[in-house]
């Protein structure tokens, strides 16, 4: 009897291991490609008579790359003073990763783009230009 409770014992055991769950493995790293963002109002500083809209360019691109997949949205961004970055406007980059916008700025204020990144492309934001409403 005693050798029938150790071999059942033992078996027990082994179904316990294989029904045991497994500690997760560590995947392996996921690097994005580093992306630059550019854009381009006229300027590092512009003026803009209220009521006029700001014509901008921007271009997203990554190392090695002519073109970036479709549908990518970049965001157009403004800061007042102190406050948190805003989004004003949000477009989808063309083919070859450039887009132009036309913005209405109700107020002076810093300006910028910004891509939040995806898996395979890493977020990026531009050069900052200050917008003066006159």
């Amino acid at each position: 009897m005693h050798q029938i409770t150790k071999t059942l014992l033992a078996g027990l055991a082994a179904v316990g291991l294989f029904l045991s769950p497994v500690p997760a493995m560590a995947s392996p790293a996921v690097h994005a490609k580093p992306t630059t963002l550019e854009l381009d109002a006229g300027g590092a500083k512009v003026k803009l008579k209220k009521g006029n809209q700001l014509q901008i360019k921007g271009k997203l691109g990554a190392q090695g790359e002519r073109q970036l997949t479709l549908g990518l949205d970049v965001f157009a961004q403004v800061k007042v003073g102190a406050s948190v970055w805003t989004n004003i406007y949000t477009r989808s980059c063309s083919p070859n990763s450039t887009f132009t916008a036309k913005l209405t700025i109700d107020a002076s204020a810093d300006l910028r783009l910004y891509f939040p990144g995806t898996s395979v492309y890493a977020s990026a934001t531009s050069n900052i230009v200050g917008v003066v409403v006159i």
